[in-house]
């Protein structure tokens, strides 16, 4: 490579990630640590790394589906029929039965007309935002959203405004800045990936309605997680008129890969044409579509997952709370330890590794300062007995590193 040419102007780039560990007395460890091969126990929420067994608490699979026999043979079914991959992208020859199957058994679930499927939740996101919104109008987001989502507004051009985690006054306030004419948005996450709450909808929907905006919601945490049977935000708030477009994965609740986007049917025929991650990507693949669909009718027809999810993430946050531990404003399987210092949440990570259970630290920038942390998640593959685990190792951890006094 020419270093006096362009590849030499980028060096001091591709430097910034190495000066910014080199910077932290626990870099070289925490680069040891991150990006870990976990070779995964299909039915059991444990991981085996350096030949140790730990139980995984961090695991995005809430529902505990992704080594579920019925879901691996209707992956497989669906390698046998239609192989390995498509023919193309959705438009062209790409689309396959499973994808139309998908489609509307998802959209039925969430209570919508119509569904669409993308590639990732990525993909989803930057692909509706940019599509739908242009640079006449306003996207409030709320500041803790994905940053995919924050990413679709920038394509799309549109003028962001940030306002002040799940605060609705705030969003109030905001409301008086906006300048432009066009369509108002706003955006939030359903269940906050680093928090753990619920966005406060049936207020937020309460000041959209007032200044004439849409409301957008990621239902990527809240799928199978949050609502009597996993539904999502509407139906843990009893109510099916919150939402204008819903957006959502198939890689947390639902132990596959994709994105999905539900609403009107006119909308989703104008993502077909203008979704440009949806129109010129290479189609949604037979193993994906399959598992997808199979876990979807899982959740559907044993929703007692979501209800054990719920009490024992509740269980396991109230142990952590009596013990002085701090999980911020969790209400979900997703808790939160906050520890402070990037390296106290590293620090508590490994103490709590040495105690037999897998706790990831989610340092700055992915967190604002001084609230780095270990993000926790109970699935339906925890039993009692796994989270009593978990809470002990918790605790023994907090205090062996003085982040609670003895």
């Amino acid at each position: 490579m020419n270093a006096s040419g362009g590849w030499g102007r980028l060096e001091h780039r591709l430097d910034a990630i190495a000066r910014r560990m080199r910077s932290l007395e626990w870099g070289d460890e925490y680069r040891r640590a991150s990006f870990v091969p976990y070779d995964m126990e299909p039915d059991q929420p444990y991981v085996t790394v350096d030949g140790r067994r730990l139980l995984m608490m961090s695991s995005y699979s809430y529902l505990g589906l992704a080594g579920d026999q019925r879901v691996i043979e209707a992956a497989t079914t669906a390698v046998e029929h239609y192989g390995t991959g498509n023919h193309g992208v959705r438009a062209l020859a790409g689309t396959i039965p499973l994808h139309e199957e998908l489609e509307a058994e998802l959209a039925a679930f969430v209570g919508r007309e119509s569904a669409l499927v993308f590639t990732s939740g990525y993909a989803v996101n930057t692909g509706v935002i940019a599509s739908m919104f242009g640079p006449d109008d306003t996207l409030l987001v709320d500041k803790t959203v994905h940053a995919s989502l924050i990413d679709g507004a920038k394509l799309a051009g549109a003028t962001v405004i940030r306002w002040r985690h799940n605060d609705p006054e705030h969003l109030d306030r905001k409301m008086h800045e906006v300048q432009s004419t066009g369509l108002r948005v706003v955006v939030v996450d359903s269940v906050y990936s680093m928090d753990g709450d619920i966005a406060r909808l049936p207020e937020i929907r309460e000041v959209a309605d007032r200044w004439g905006a849409l409301v957008m919601a990621d239902e990527a945490h809240a799928l199978g997680v949050i609502g009597k049977t996993g539904r999502g935000i509407e139906e843990h708030y009893g109510r099916d008129d919150l939402v204008d477009v819903k957006v959502g994965t198939l890689s947390k609740g639902i132990p596959s890969m994709g994105g999905w986007v539900a609403g009107p049917e006119r909308l989703m025929l104008f993502l077909k044409y203008h979704a440009r991650p949806f129109l010129f990507s290479a189609a949604l693949g037979p193993a994906q579509a399959g598992a997808a669909l199979e876990a979807l009718r899982i959740l559907d027809q044993e929703p007692e997952r979501v209800t054990h999810i719920q009490r024992e993430s509740a269980r396991l946050r109230s142990t952590l709370v009596d013990a002085g531990i701090d999980v911020g404003q969790s209400e979900t399987a997703v808790i939160p330890i906050i520890c402070g210092s990037d390296g106290a949440a590293y620090d508590y990570a490994m103490a709590v590794k040495g105690a037999g259970v897998i706790g990831l630290p989610v340092l700055t920038p992915a967190v604002p300062n001084n609230l780095a942390r270990l993000r926790i998640s109970v699935t339906a593959r925890h039993s009692p007995a796994d989270v009593d685990l978990a809470a002990n190792a918790f605790r023994l951890a907090a205090y062996q590193t003085h982040l609670i006094a003895a």
